[in-house]
């Protein structure tokens, strides 16, 4: 291998490493921003991008760098609005759709390029081209998983933009100004002087985004800070060598050629790596799409160039092949650790933690997604009132009243999930006040007359609407309240809760006398306007609705599966060693198996068969957290898809240490509690529920995981439900023998 060869390899390398890590990072920053707030993502993302190479031309111009490559003329401006539109809409078709369904549909980017250089006569156009194209768009479509392909479209149409604005880049970057002139755009001046004019032309779409409503950059949250400027810098050096290296030895057909073995190498390390199952027919897609570009373009390069003059670099092939298979570990090692690293278990935890493995299991992914599309029903289901600019944008914060600040985990799990969908949804600001459940962390509701008016209020949600607990205090103030909150010009939410009244004839004059109240204030059209009440169960609903026809009626699963996927860990455990059965049982009215919350009579029931005999157990409620907890381990909470920025005044991380120490007591967990089940899911912990007094646990998991059909599994959920402890303790005993549910 000639000196040459080596300098081009290595451009090569570099140039697909640098592209890799920055629309990876960037698809890890799109992933844990708001989903509400994709434009203001993709803007300030873009910027960004452009502005490092934008900070590039004022240093050369303030070191006196008189180059011609920096002069800004009107042509200059062009490319760069070319380079920072087509970097918009790669990163609104990342935004949208997967990054590797992006990079396959801007395989066609060769034939963008060819044509333009035909129709400026540059080479010789071919008919094959349409044919060719079509080929590669239709398989690119059919690589991506049936069930997406909805949502994709819109990000096909954007990957399809940014290959028309960076094909016309470089024909200009190439040909506008001649390589052996001074103002030649392909060297570090010239990318500096096409960034600055990319950053200048960026202005309108800033000023229309603020005209249009689109100006909430709830950027730095979370991990989002690294992940801008990793993606940010590594877009820079990706362009630097694109347009100063890669571009000045070759034409711009060649150099699309190029591109697409480097998007083949970048393409295959998504699909072998991503968490995102895919089919034989979407895998043979792929790769038909892959040959038919690289064969394609390798057609259609066969001709030479209609200038004679022009020389064209040869490209050696079995290089590109030994390139292409030392990227492929090169960023495969990277996604794999950026995406898969987890912190090592205490050195207290008995149980071996499982290594990343290079890919993830189809029950494990079905998981992750079981969970997104939850968290993704919910904010839809919201999305009406939670995305309108007259709430998003209003002075007076989000009210968020009575959330559940005792010693009832469940209950906590609620007002963390509540707190997580309007971050998430973009109201980065809230107020609370107090009616019961909040212990005096936060300022009395009263009549609300201190509130400011206008704006958004939150009710907290749970299993507090009917008789079953304090109606007065709960339902019956609850009623009052939203006529009290809409007289203060507020829309109201009730966050999802569970209906059951025991007294039919207060059932039924509550909901007369709220009616009768309401009617006297709006006409129904304005009520259900300013009134919404969400509900957990289907048939919670189908009674609201009937019971509260002046409202607006929704079903939305529980607001807590808002909260993860959440690792199970040693880390602030106390316990060294784990029971085989943790069972988490409640002591209350709500509960079925009172008579068999006692040590002596579990472990009688476990004794009693030859399957679950002499199995070791423990046996808590959300109160024992303090057996388990080791308070002495100074490490942040778990880490979370979406943390909080505002917590407030309670204290959410001991809840999540504490509980999930508690939770590593025993290897299978039996409770008949909602939430412990809900976080049982969350961390992924194999789990068997025996349901409280009216059904809660079962018809709460049923909506929930009625959005999507991968959470119908129960082995890949690592679930099952029982009629009472005895089955409990048989099926959990199963579980504990079958390799499927530890194979993670």
């Amino acid at each position: 291998m000639e000196v040459a060869d080596v300098y081009k390899f290595f451009s090569f390398f570099f140039w697909a490493l640098f592209t890799f890590c920055s629309h990876f990072f960037a698809k890890q920053y799109f992933s844990r921003t708001s989903t509400s707030h994709v434009t203001e993502n993709v803007i300030f993302l873009t910027s960004l991008q452009v502005g490092c190479g934008a900070v590039l031309y004022v240093v050369m111009k303030l070191r006196n760098m008189h180059s011609k490559s920096l002069i800004m003329d009107y042509k200059t401006i062009l490319l760069g609005a070319c380079h920072s539109y087509g970097m918009m809409m790669t990163n609104s078709s990342m935004a949208n759709t997967t990054a590797s369904l992006t990079h396959l549909i801007k395989m066609s980017e060769p034939f963008y390029t060819t044509i333009l250089m035909a129709i400026m006569g540059k080479i010789n156009f071919n008919w094959k081209i349409l044919l060719i194209m079509s080929i590669i768009i239709t398989t690119a479509i059919g690589s991506e998983p049936m069930s997406d392909a909805q949502s994709s479209i819109v990000g096909i149409l954007f990957a399809l933009a940014s290959n028309l604005c960076y094909s016309l880049r470089n024909i200009g970057t190439k040909y506008f100004f001649p390589e052996d002139s001074s103002d030649s755009k392909t060297t570090l001046a010239g990318f500096a002087a096409i960034s600055f004019g990319g950053l200048l032309s960026l202005v309108p779409v800033w000023i229309l985004s603020f005209i249009f409503g689109f100006n909430n950059y709830s950027i730095f949250t979370n991990e989002t800070p690294e992940l801008l400027i990793i993606s940010s810098l590594s877009h820079a050096l990706y362009n630097i060598i694109s347009l100063t290296i890669i571009l000045s030895f070759f034409n711009p057909v060649q150099h699309s050629l190029l591109n697409v073995g480097k998007r083949t190498s970048i393409v295959l390390v998504f699909y072998i790596f991503s968490q995102r199952p895919f089919t034989v027919f979407n895998l043979v897609s792929a790769i038909i799409c892959l040959v038919v570009s690289i064969v394609g373009v390798k057609v259609m390069t066969a001709k030479k160039e209609s200038d004679s003059n022009n020389k064209s670099v040869e490209i050696s092939w079995k290089y590109s092949i030994l390139g292409i298979l030392i990227l492929l570990l090169t960023l495969g090692s990277i996604s794999w650790t950026a995406s898969s690293y987890t912190k090592e278990p205490s050195s207290k935890s008995t149980t071996r933690k499982a290594m990343p493995t290079i890919i993830t299991p189809p029950g494990k992914q079905n998981w992750l997604q079981c969970i997104d599309d939850i968290q993704e029903n919910i904010m839809s289901r919201l999305s009406d009132h939670l995305t309108n600019p007259a709430l998003l944008n209003h002075p007076t914060h989000l009210l968020l009243i009575d959330p559940a600040y005792g010693g009832n985990v469940g209950d906590n799990l609620i007002a963390y999930g509540e707190l997580v969908l309007m971050e998430r949804m973009g109201f980065l600001n809230h107020t609370e006040c107090h009616i019961i459940q909040s212990q005096g962390l936060s300022k009395w509701c009263n009549n609300f007359t201190h509130v400011p008016d206008g704006g958004l209020a939150w009710w907290h949600g749970g299993g507090n609407w009917g008789d079953l607990w304090d109606r007065k205090a709960l339902t019956l103030r609850r009623m009052r309240s939203f006529i009290q909150l809409v007289k203060k010009g507020k829309t109201v939410i009730g966050m999802p809760q569970s209906f059951h009244y025991q007294n039919k004839v207060n059932q039924t004059g509550d909901a007369s006398d709220w009616m009768e109240a309401i009617a006297a204030e709006y006409s129904a059209a304005e009520s259900k306007a300013k009134m919404v009440l969400t509900w957990r169960q289907n048939e919670s609903y189908d009674q609201a609705a009937a019971l509260y026809p002046l409202l607006d009626n929704r079903l939305v699963p529980d607001v807590a599966f808002m909260i993860g996927p959440i690792e199970e860990t040693f880390t602030w455990s106390l316990k060294k060693e784990q029971a085989e059965l943790i069972f988490l049982l409640r002591n209350d009215k709500e509960s079925r198996h009172m008579g068999k919350r006692n040590v002596d009579k579990l472990r009688a029931i476990i004794d009693s068969n030859n399957e679950t005999k002499g199995l070791s157990f423990e046996m808590v409620d959300w109160w024992d957290r303090g057996r388990f907890f080791d308070k002495t381990v100074d490490e942040p909470g778990p880490e979370l898809k979406y943390k909080v920025l505002d917590e407030g005044k309670f204290d959410y991380q001991h809840m999540f240490k504490s509980s999930i120490a508690m939770f590593t007591g025993g290897k299978v967990l039996i409770t008949d509690r909602l939430h412990s089940s809900i976080l049982a899911f969350l961390m992924h912990k194999p789990h068997v529920y025996v349901d409280q007094m009216y059904g809660k646990i079962r018809k709460t998991r049923e909506v929930a995981f009625d959005v999507s059909e991968k959470c119908g599994d129960r082995e890949e959920m690592k679930f099952d439900e029982a009629e009472n402890i005895e089955e409990a303790v048989v099926k959990a005993a199963r579980i504990l023998r079958d390799k499927k549910y530890w194979t993670d």
